[in-house]
């Protein structure tokens, strides 16, 4: 079917594109959503639940931060820190490489993130960080991210010489 364009229209054209993006997309777009219910709003709810900011100014704020809080805004913070590198990577090897592979690719990496988020705000009162086995999550959702940016990087350069 043609692909409708918002505003009105049709542009038949650009169907193969948004086919061969469309299901990376719909990963990428079920992450940021994520992010946004549950990393960005788990801070709120912690802060919230242990009183952080009720009734304080800048200067009143305690120098150390309840554990939970400082757990949550670890993993809001540590999400936001790759985003970049899967955005890019993820929509790349849609585009460069092949959308059904990105798409696969880019779901496994959200996955792994999601429990690395449940994992690590869930640690509180663990005596040591490293006693939770976030390398275990960490580590495979680098392979993936960094295979998609890498498959994407030789297609860059194949393409520069095949003409």
């Amino acid at each position: 079917p043609p692909v409708v364009v918002v505003g009105g229209g049709t542009r038949p054209e650009i169907a193969p594109f948004l086919e061969r993006i469309a299901p990376t997309l719909i990963v990428v777009c079920a992450f940021l959503v994520s992010y946004s219910v549950w990393d960005v709003m788990a801070v709120g709810l912690a802060k919230q639940k242990h009183k952080y900011y009720e009734g304080k100014s800048y200067k009143d704020l305690p120098l150390k931060v309840p554990e939970e809080v400082y757990l949550a805004q670890r993993v809001q913070t540590n999400q936001l820190e790759q985003m970049p590198v899967f955005l890019v990577g993820s929509l790349s090897c849609a585009l460069f490489v092949n959308g059904t592979l990105a798409a696969i690719m880019s779901l496994i990496w959200v996955i792994l993130r999601r429990r690395y988020a449940s994992v690590y705000r869930g640690a509180v009162g663990v005596a040591s960080l490293s006693d939770i086995g976030l390398s275990k999550l960490t580590i495979p959702a680098y392979f993936m991210v960094n295979g998609m940016v890498m498959a994407t990087a030789v297609h860059a350069v194949r393409s520069l010489f095949a003409y």
